[in-house]
């Protein structure tokens, strides 16, 4: 076996053996029997920056208060990743990896500095298949900037033309081959230069005007100025919202020469497949190239802030993107800050996180809600697909949609989150998720925004004075946040067992193995605090892989790494380029190898459809796998789950009625409405032919419906004189006793007492009734079963809600039937809010 001594810098213990396609080297994983990091102190590091930012500029320009990224790579090819900071006020700074958890400044001779450029974002990449990484560099009004690399860590600018995305505020870039050219194309996600929030007593000209009320001027200037285009939109009831900027998207040449896609020359297509009219008006934050249909295109997920929708991009193979389907995601965040993708529960399927800025404590969360107002479901939508303002969990069902599990995973408070990440801590296979959080300021504070408006009520205030009042807010330092991944689609907060919950502002973060040890450690850029270094002290196995690709992809991005053997059968992982929130990590993917004695198979399925295997892996090793001995591969056929449904709505022809209720004015804290968790539906044999018929209930104001069973594919809808009378409350749960019908009957909107809690449909006899007076909450489920035996059934009652009084637990009971007539057999006090019921023997 050949060696091949390492480029390395003193203290550098990589020794490369070769293989047949790839190189291996061992490493050697600190003894420390633990799980988790060491914050290693700034004066043992060398890396002291500090990501400052001066009051006086952002109580004029809150955009800047998004802070700036971190960006990891080997810019000299010594074997060491060295780290790249951006700086939203001052010079960015770039440290060279000397080995031994040593780092350097070397910032003047690289040529980065860029002072007073207002840094956002960064990431390094080969963009001109030399093999050396390049440099990209976003920023805020002033261009993303590419340097060059010579190859020894010196850059120069590459844009003959000057900066690309000039006077956008430029914030996460990513790259990926999207047309299959072998060039990484650059998505730059924009957000904006300045906002209306930032200028007191703006003043806009609405008319009103054939296609709805429009902004014809700003300041007395005309709305058609180029950066009044698009900017501004006005709603039914005159209330205005400003929209961010257009994103950037660039076709690489290969020789730093990129041309520039507008989202409306037919490259973008909506979800109907029709090229885009108009540019897309939206506040990105982050973005990411991810191959979410399994086909190795590169799709696109953007992270958009405020009502501005999350953008999901799926690439046709040829770089050509269409909208996803409208029901793919049911809901998305409403701040969106950033995503990241894996295959949490190793299913074959990748899954995707977004993050938000929902608090865990209760009381910061109640206090934080004033800001965000109320999502309203119009009565009968269901491809609206609503924001909801918490982290979101898509878990990838395998057919092309996602069911959102944030909640059931317990990842969907993690305070105010900037970037969330995929990393395999513990080694046991599964995907845990590290998490970064703050904010300079409070600015969700509920009783800090009522005193600053009683304050502007007093009297007239000075655009300068109203600005001066974002001072009040205090800075909102909270924790790192780590969750593991159980293995059964929940994590646990273990942020503290595993030592990452150093409280500041961070805001950008990237991985890397900085001491070689093929593990990734993490480095988050702080907003006014000093840059924070993680050593990953994990010592549990492990195999890494990083790709060397045919140029010009020559890092292998996105290529799809499977790993076989190790504590789970497969663990899969994507090569990615940027990505993370302004941020961009090493290219590097690092898997749990099980046991010491567990000999691995890895897999790389390169972007053109070729495969290189190494058998026969051994743990705690180091592998790059060369491209050049791949071999071609059929793709996976795209074959279509066939649905085991067709939607036949269309013979029925129904149509729920449901009278509007305001929840939120009754309680302006609610989470979410409780008034449309109905109707009940139910199949029945009511007419005693031996078909089930269909029971649908109906909301206040409307009736219950029986279509009757006359064939397979022919409902009519019963004509009985029981089924045309309206109904006074919502119905909810609907059972049967033969030809009786109990119908669940929900006194939520009214709040009153007087009613049943059921209502009794006597079909044959065409007569209905209320029955059980006196309701003390709100009907839910409802559920038979002859509970002691006596040859009758007994009634269970769920109560779902305390009108008014929401979350306090609601009262649930049982009735028995005694002499013909229902009463109260048992009352459970304050059991809950229950939405579900069954009898069963266990």
């Amino acid at each position: 076996m050949l060696l091949i001594p390492a480029l390395c810098h003193a203290g550098a213990d990589l020794r490369w053996q070769a293989g047949t396609g790839y190189r291996f080297a061992p490493v050697t994983p600190a003894q420390t029997g633990r799980i988790g990091f060491k914050l290693l102190a700034p004066g043992e590091t060398g890396v002291v920056f500090t990501n400052l930012l001066h009051q006086s500029r952002y109580i004029t320009n809150q955009i800047y208060l998004n802070g700036s990224g971190v960006a990891a790579g080997d810019i000299d090819g010594d074997g060491w990743c060295d780290l790249f900071f951006c700086a939203i006020d001052g010079s960015n700074v770039l440290y060279r990896n000397l080995g031994g958890w040593r780092f350097e400044d070397i910032t003047a001779s690289a040529g980065v500095a860029m002072p007073g450029m207002s840094s956002s974002g960064a990431t390094f990449a080969d963009l001109d298949g030399d093999g050396d990484l390049d440099l990209i560099v976003n920023t805020v009004g002033n261009g993303t900037h590419i340097f060059a690399n010579d190859g020894k860590g010196h850059f120069s600018s590459a844009c003959a033309k000057g900066p690309l995305n000039y006077l956008r505020a430029g914030m996460t870039v990513a790259l990926a081959d999207t047309d299959g050219d072998g060039d990484l194309d650059l998505y730059v996600s924009n957000y904006r230069t300045t906002t209306v929030r930032d200028m007191p007593n703006t003043r806009l000209t609405i008319n009103d005007t054939p296609d709805g009320l429009v902004v014809v001027e700003v300041n007395g200037r005309p709305a058609t100025d180029p950066d009044l285009v698009g900017r501004f939109t006005v709603t039914r009831d005159g209330r205005y919202r400003e929209n961010g900027e257009p994103d950037a998207f660039y076709l690489n040449d290969g020789s730093f020469n990129f041309t520039f896609v507008p989202f409306t020359g037919g490259r973008f297509l909506d979800e109907d497949g029709k090229p885009l009219r108009s540019p897309l008006y939206d506040w990105g934050l982050s973005v990411t190239f991810r191959d979410l249909t399994g086909d190795m295109a590169p799709d696109i997920y953007v992270c958009n802030d405020f009502e501005s929708p999350d953008r999901i991009w799926i690439n046709d193979g040829k770089g050509r993107f269409r909208a996803i389907h409208r029901l793919a995601l049911r809901h998305t965040s409403i701040f969106s800050m950033s995503v990241d993708v894996a295959d949490i529960n190793r299913d074959g399927f990748f899954d995707i996180v977004v993050s938000d800025m929902l608090s865990r404590d209760h009381a910061k969360r109640m206090l934080e809600t004033g800001e965000i107002e109320p999502t309203f479901l119009p009565i009968g939508a269901i491809d609206n697909r609503p924001q909801y303002s918490h982290n979101m969990l898509f878990l990838n069902r395998g057919d092309g949609t996602y069911a959102e599990i944030s909640q059931y995973a317990g990842v969907q408070a993690s305070e105010w989150t900037w970037s969330p990440n995929f990393l395999d801590v513990d080694l046991d296979g599964y995907e845990d998720i590290v998490i970064s959080t703050g904010h300079e300021l409070q600015m969700m504070n509920g009783d800090i925004i009522a005193r600053a408006d009683a304050m502007k009520v007093q009297r007239q205030m000075s655009g300068s004075e109203l600005q001066r009042l974002r001072v009040m807010f205090p800075r909102y330092n909270t924790p790192n946040v780590a969750f593991r991944n159980r293995g059964n689609l929940t994590f646990a907060d273990v942020s503290d067992e595993w030592g990452f919950n150093n409280a500041d502002v961070g805001n950008a973060m990237a991985m890397a193995d900085l001491d070689n040890d093929g593990d990734l450690d993490v480095v988050i850029n702080n907003l006014n605090g000093v840059a924070e270094v993680y050593r990953n002290d994990t010592d549990a196995p492990r195999v890494a892989v990083r790709l060397r690709g045919r140029p010009p992809n020559t890092q292998g991005i996105g290529a799809r790494i499977e790993v076989f053997g190790g504590p789970v059968p497969v663990q899969s992982q994507e090569m990615i380029c940027g990505g993370r929130y302004l941020s961009g990590a090493e290219a590097l993917r690092v898997f749990a190898a099980g046991a010491m004695t567990n000999r691995l198979t890895i897999q790389v399925t390169w972007r053109d459809w070729t495969r290189s295997v190494v058998s026969n892996a051994l743990p705690n090793h180091i592998y790059e796998v060369d491209q050049s001995h791949a071999t071609p591969c059929t793709p996976d056929p795209n074959q279509e789950p066939q649905p085991l449904f067709e939607d036949v709505s269309f013979i029925l022809n129904h149509r729920h009625h449901e009278d509007p209720f305001d929840d939120f004015g009754r309680q302006p804290l609610m989470p979410h409405k409780l008034s449309q968790m109905g109707p009940g539906v139910s199949w029945i044999d009511i007419d005693g032919d031996g078909a089930d018929d269909l029971v649908i209930g109906s909301g206040r104001g409307g009736k219950l419906a029986c279509y009757l069973n006359r064939s397979r594919a022919n409902f009519v809808l019963s004509t009985n004189a029981v089924f045309t009378r309206t109904v006074a409350r919502d119905q909810t749960s609907i059972l049967a006793v033969g030809a009786t019908l109990i119908v669940g009957s929900s006194n939520y909107e009214d709040g009153l007492t007087n009613g049943g809690y059921i209502r009794i449909y006597d079909v044959a006899r065409s007569m209905s009734g209320e029955s059980v007076t006196g309701p003390t909450c709100s009907t839910g489920p409802l559920a038979l079963a002859d509970v002691d035996a006596d040859g009758s059934m007994e009634l269970f009652i769920g109560g779902r809600a305390v009108p008014g009084r929401y979350p306090e637990p609601a009262d649930s009971v049982l009735l028995k039937t005694e002499g013909g007539r229902m009463s109260v057999a048992r009352r459970f006090a304050k059991l809950g809010m229950v939405s579900g019921a069954v009898f069963s023997d266990l």
